[in-house]
């Protein structure tokens, strides 16, 4: 699972609002399976519920992570159809309490008896804005050893 993670305009002074996709990889889903994502409780806050629209292939709901019951908040897409479109991207918003920018997730993929196929932490995908800086410096480095 590949997650990536963008900071996005504050809407609440004090909040630091981030941007989370989420692409399931090559996995073929079938009618009742789908992943979960979770958002550790120490960490988030504030997920955006009702998640925005993937496509009509997919059912997602999105639940709030809650301290005092000492349970983690999640974002889960259940398949509708077999073979659902996976192109469109899978996104939630959520506020982040932590310090510099979020690291990995634990997901879950499910069967249609909501029993695990496969779990682990996703893959992250660096920030766009750090991409592109990246890219910026080895391009100018690259135009300074040409001179």
């Amino acid at each position: 699972m590949i997650s990536e993670a963008t900071d996005v305009a504050d809407t609440t002074p004090g909040e630091d609002l981030w941007q989370f996709s989420f692409t399931p990889g090559d996995f073929t889903f079938a009618t009742g399976q789908g992943f979960t994502v979770f958002f550790d409780r120490a960490l988030f806050s504030q997920l955006q519920s009702p998640p925005p629209f993937v496509n009509a292939d997919w059912d997602l709901l999105s639940v709030q992570p809650d301290l005092l019951l000492g349970s983690d908040g999640f974002y889960d897409a259940l398949a509708l159809r077999n073979s659902p479109v996976l192109s469109d991207p899978f996104r939630v918003n959520a506020v982040w309490l932590g310090t510099g920018s979020p690291g990995p997730q634990r997901f879950t993929i499910y069967d249609t008896n909501f029993q695990p196929i496969a779990q682990g932490q996703t893959t992250n995908v660096p920030e766009p804005s750090a991409t592109l800086l990246l890219l910026s410096a080895l391009t100018c480095g690259i135009a300074r050893r040409r001179k």
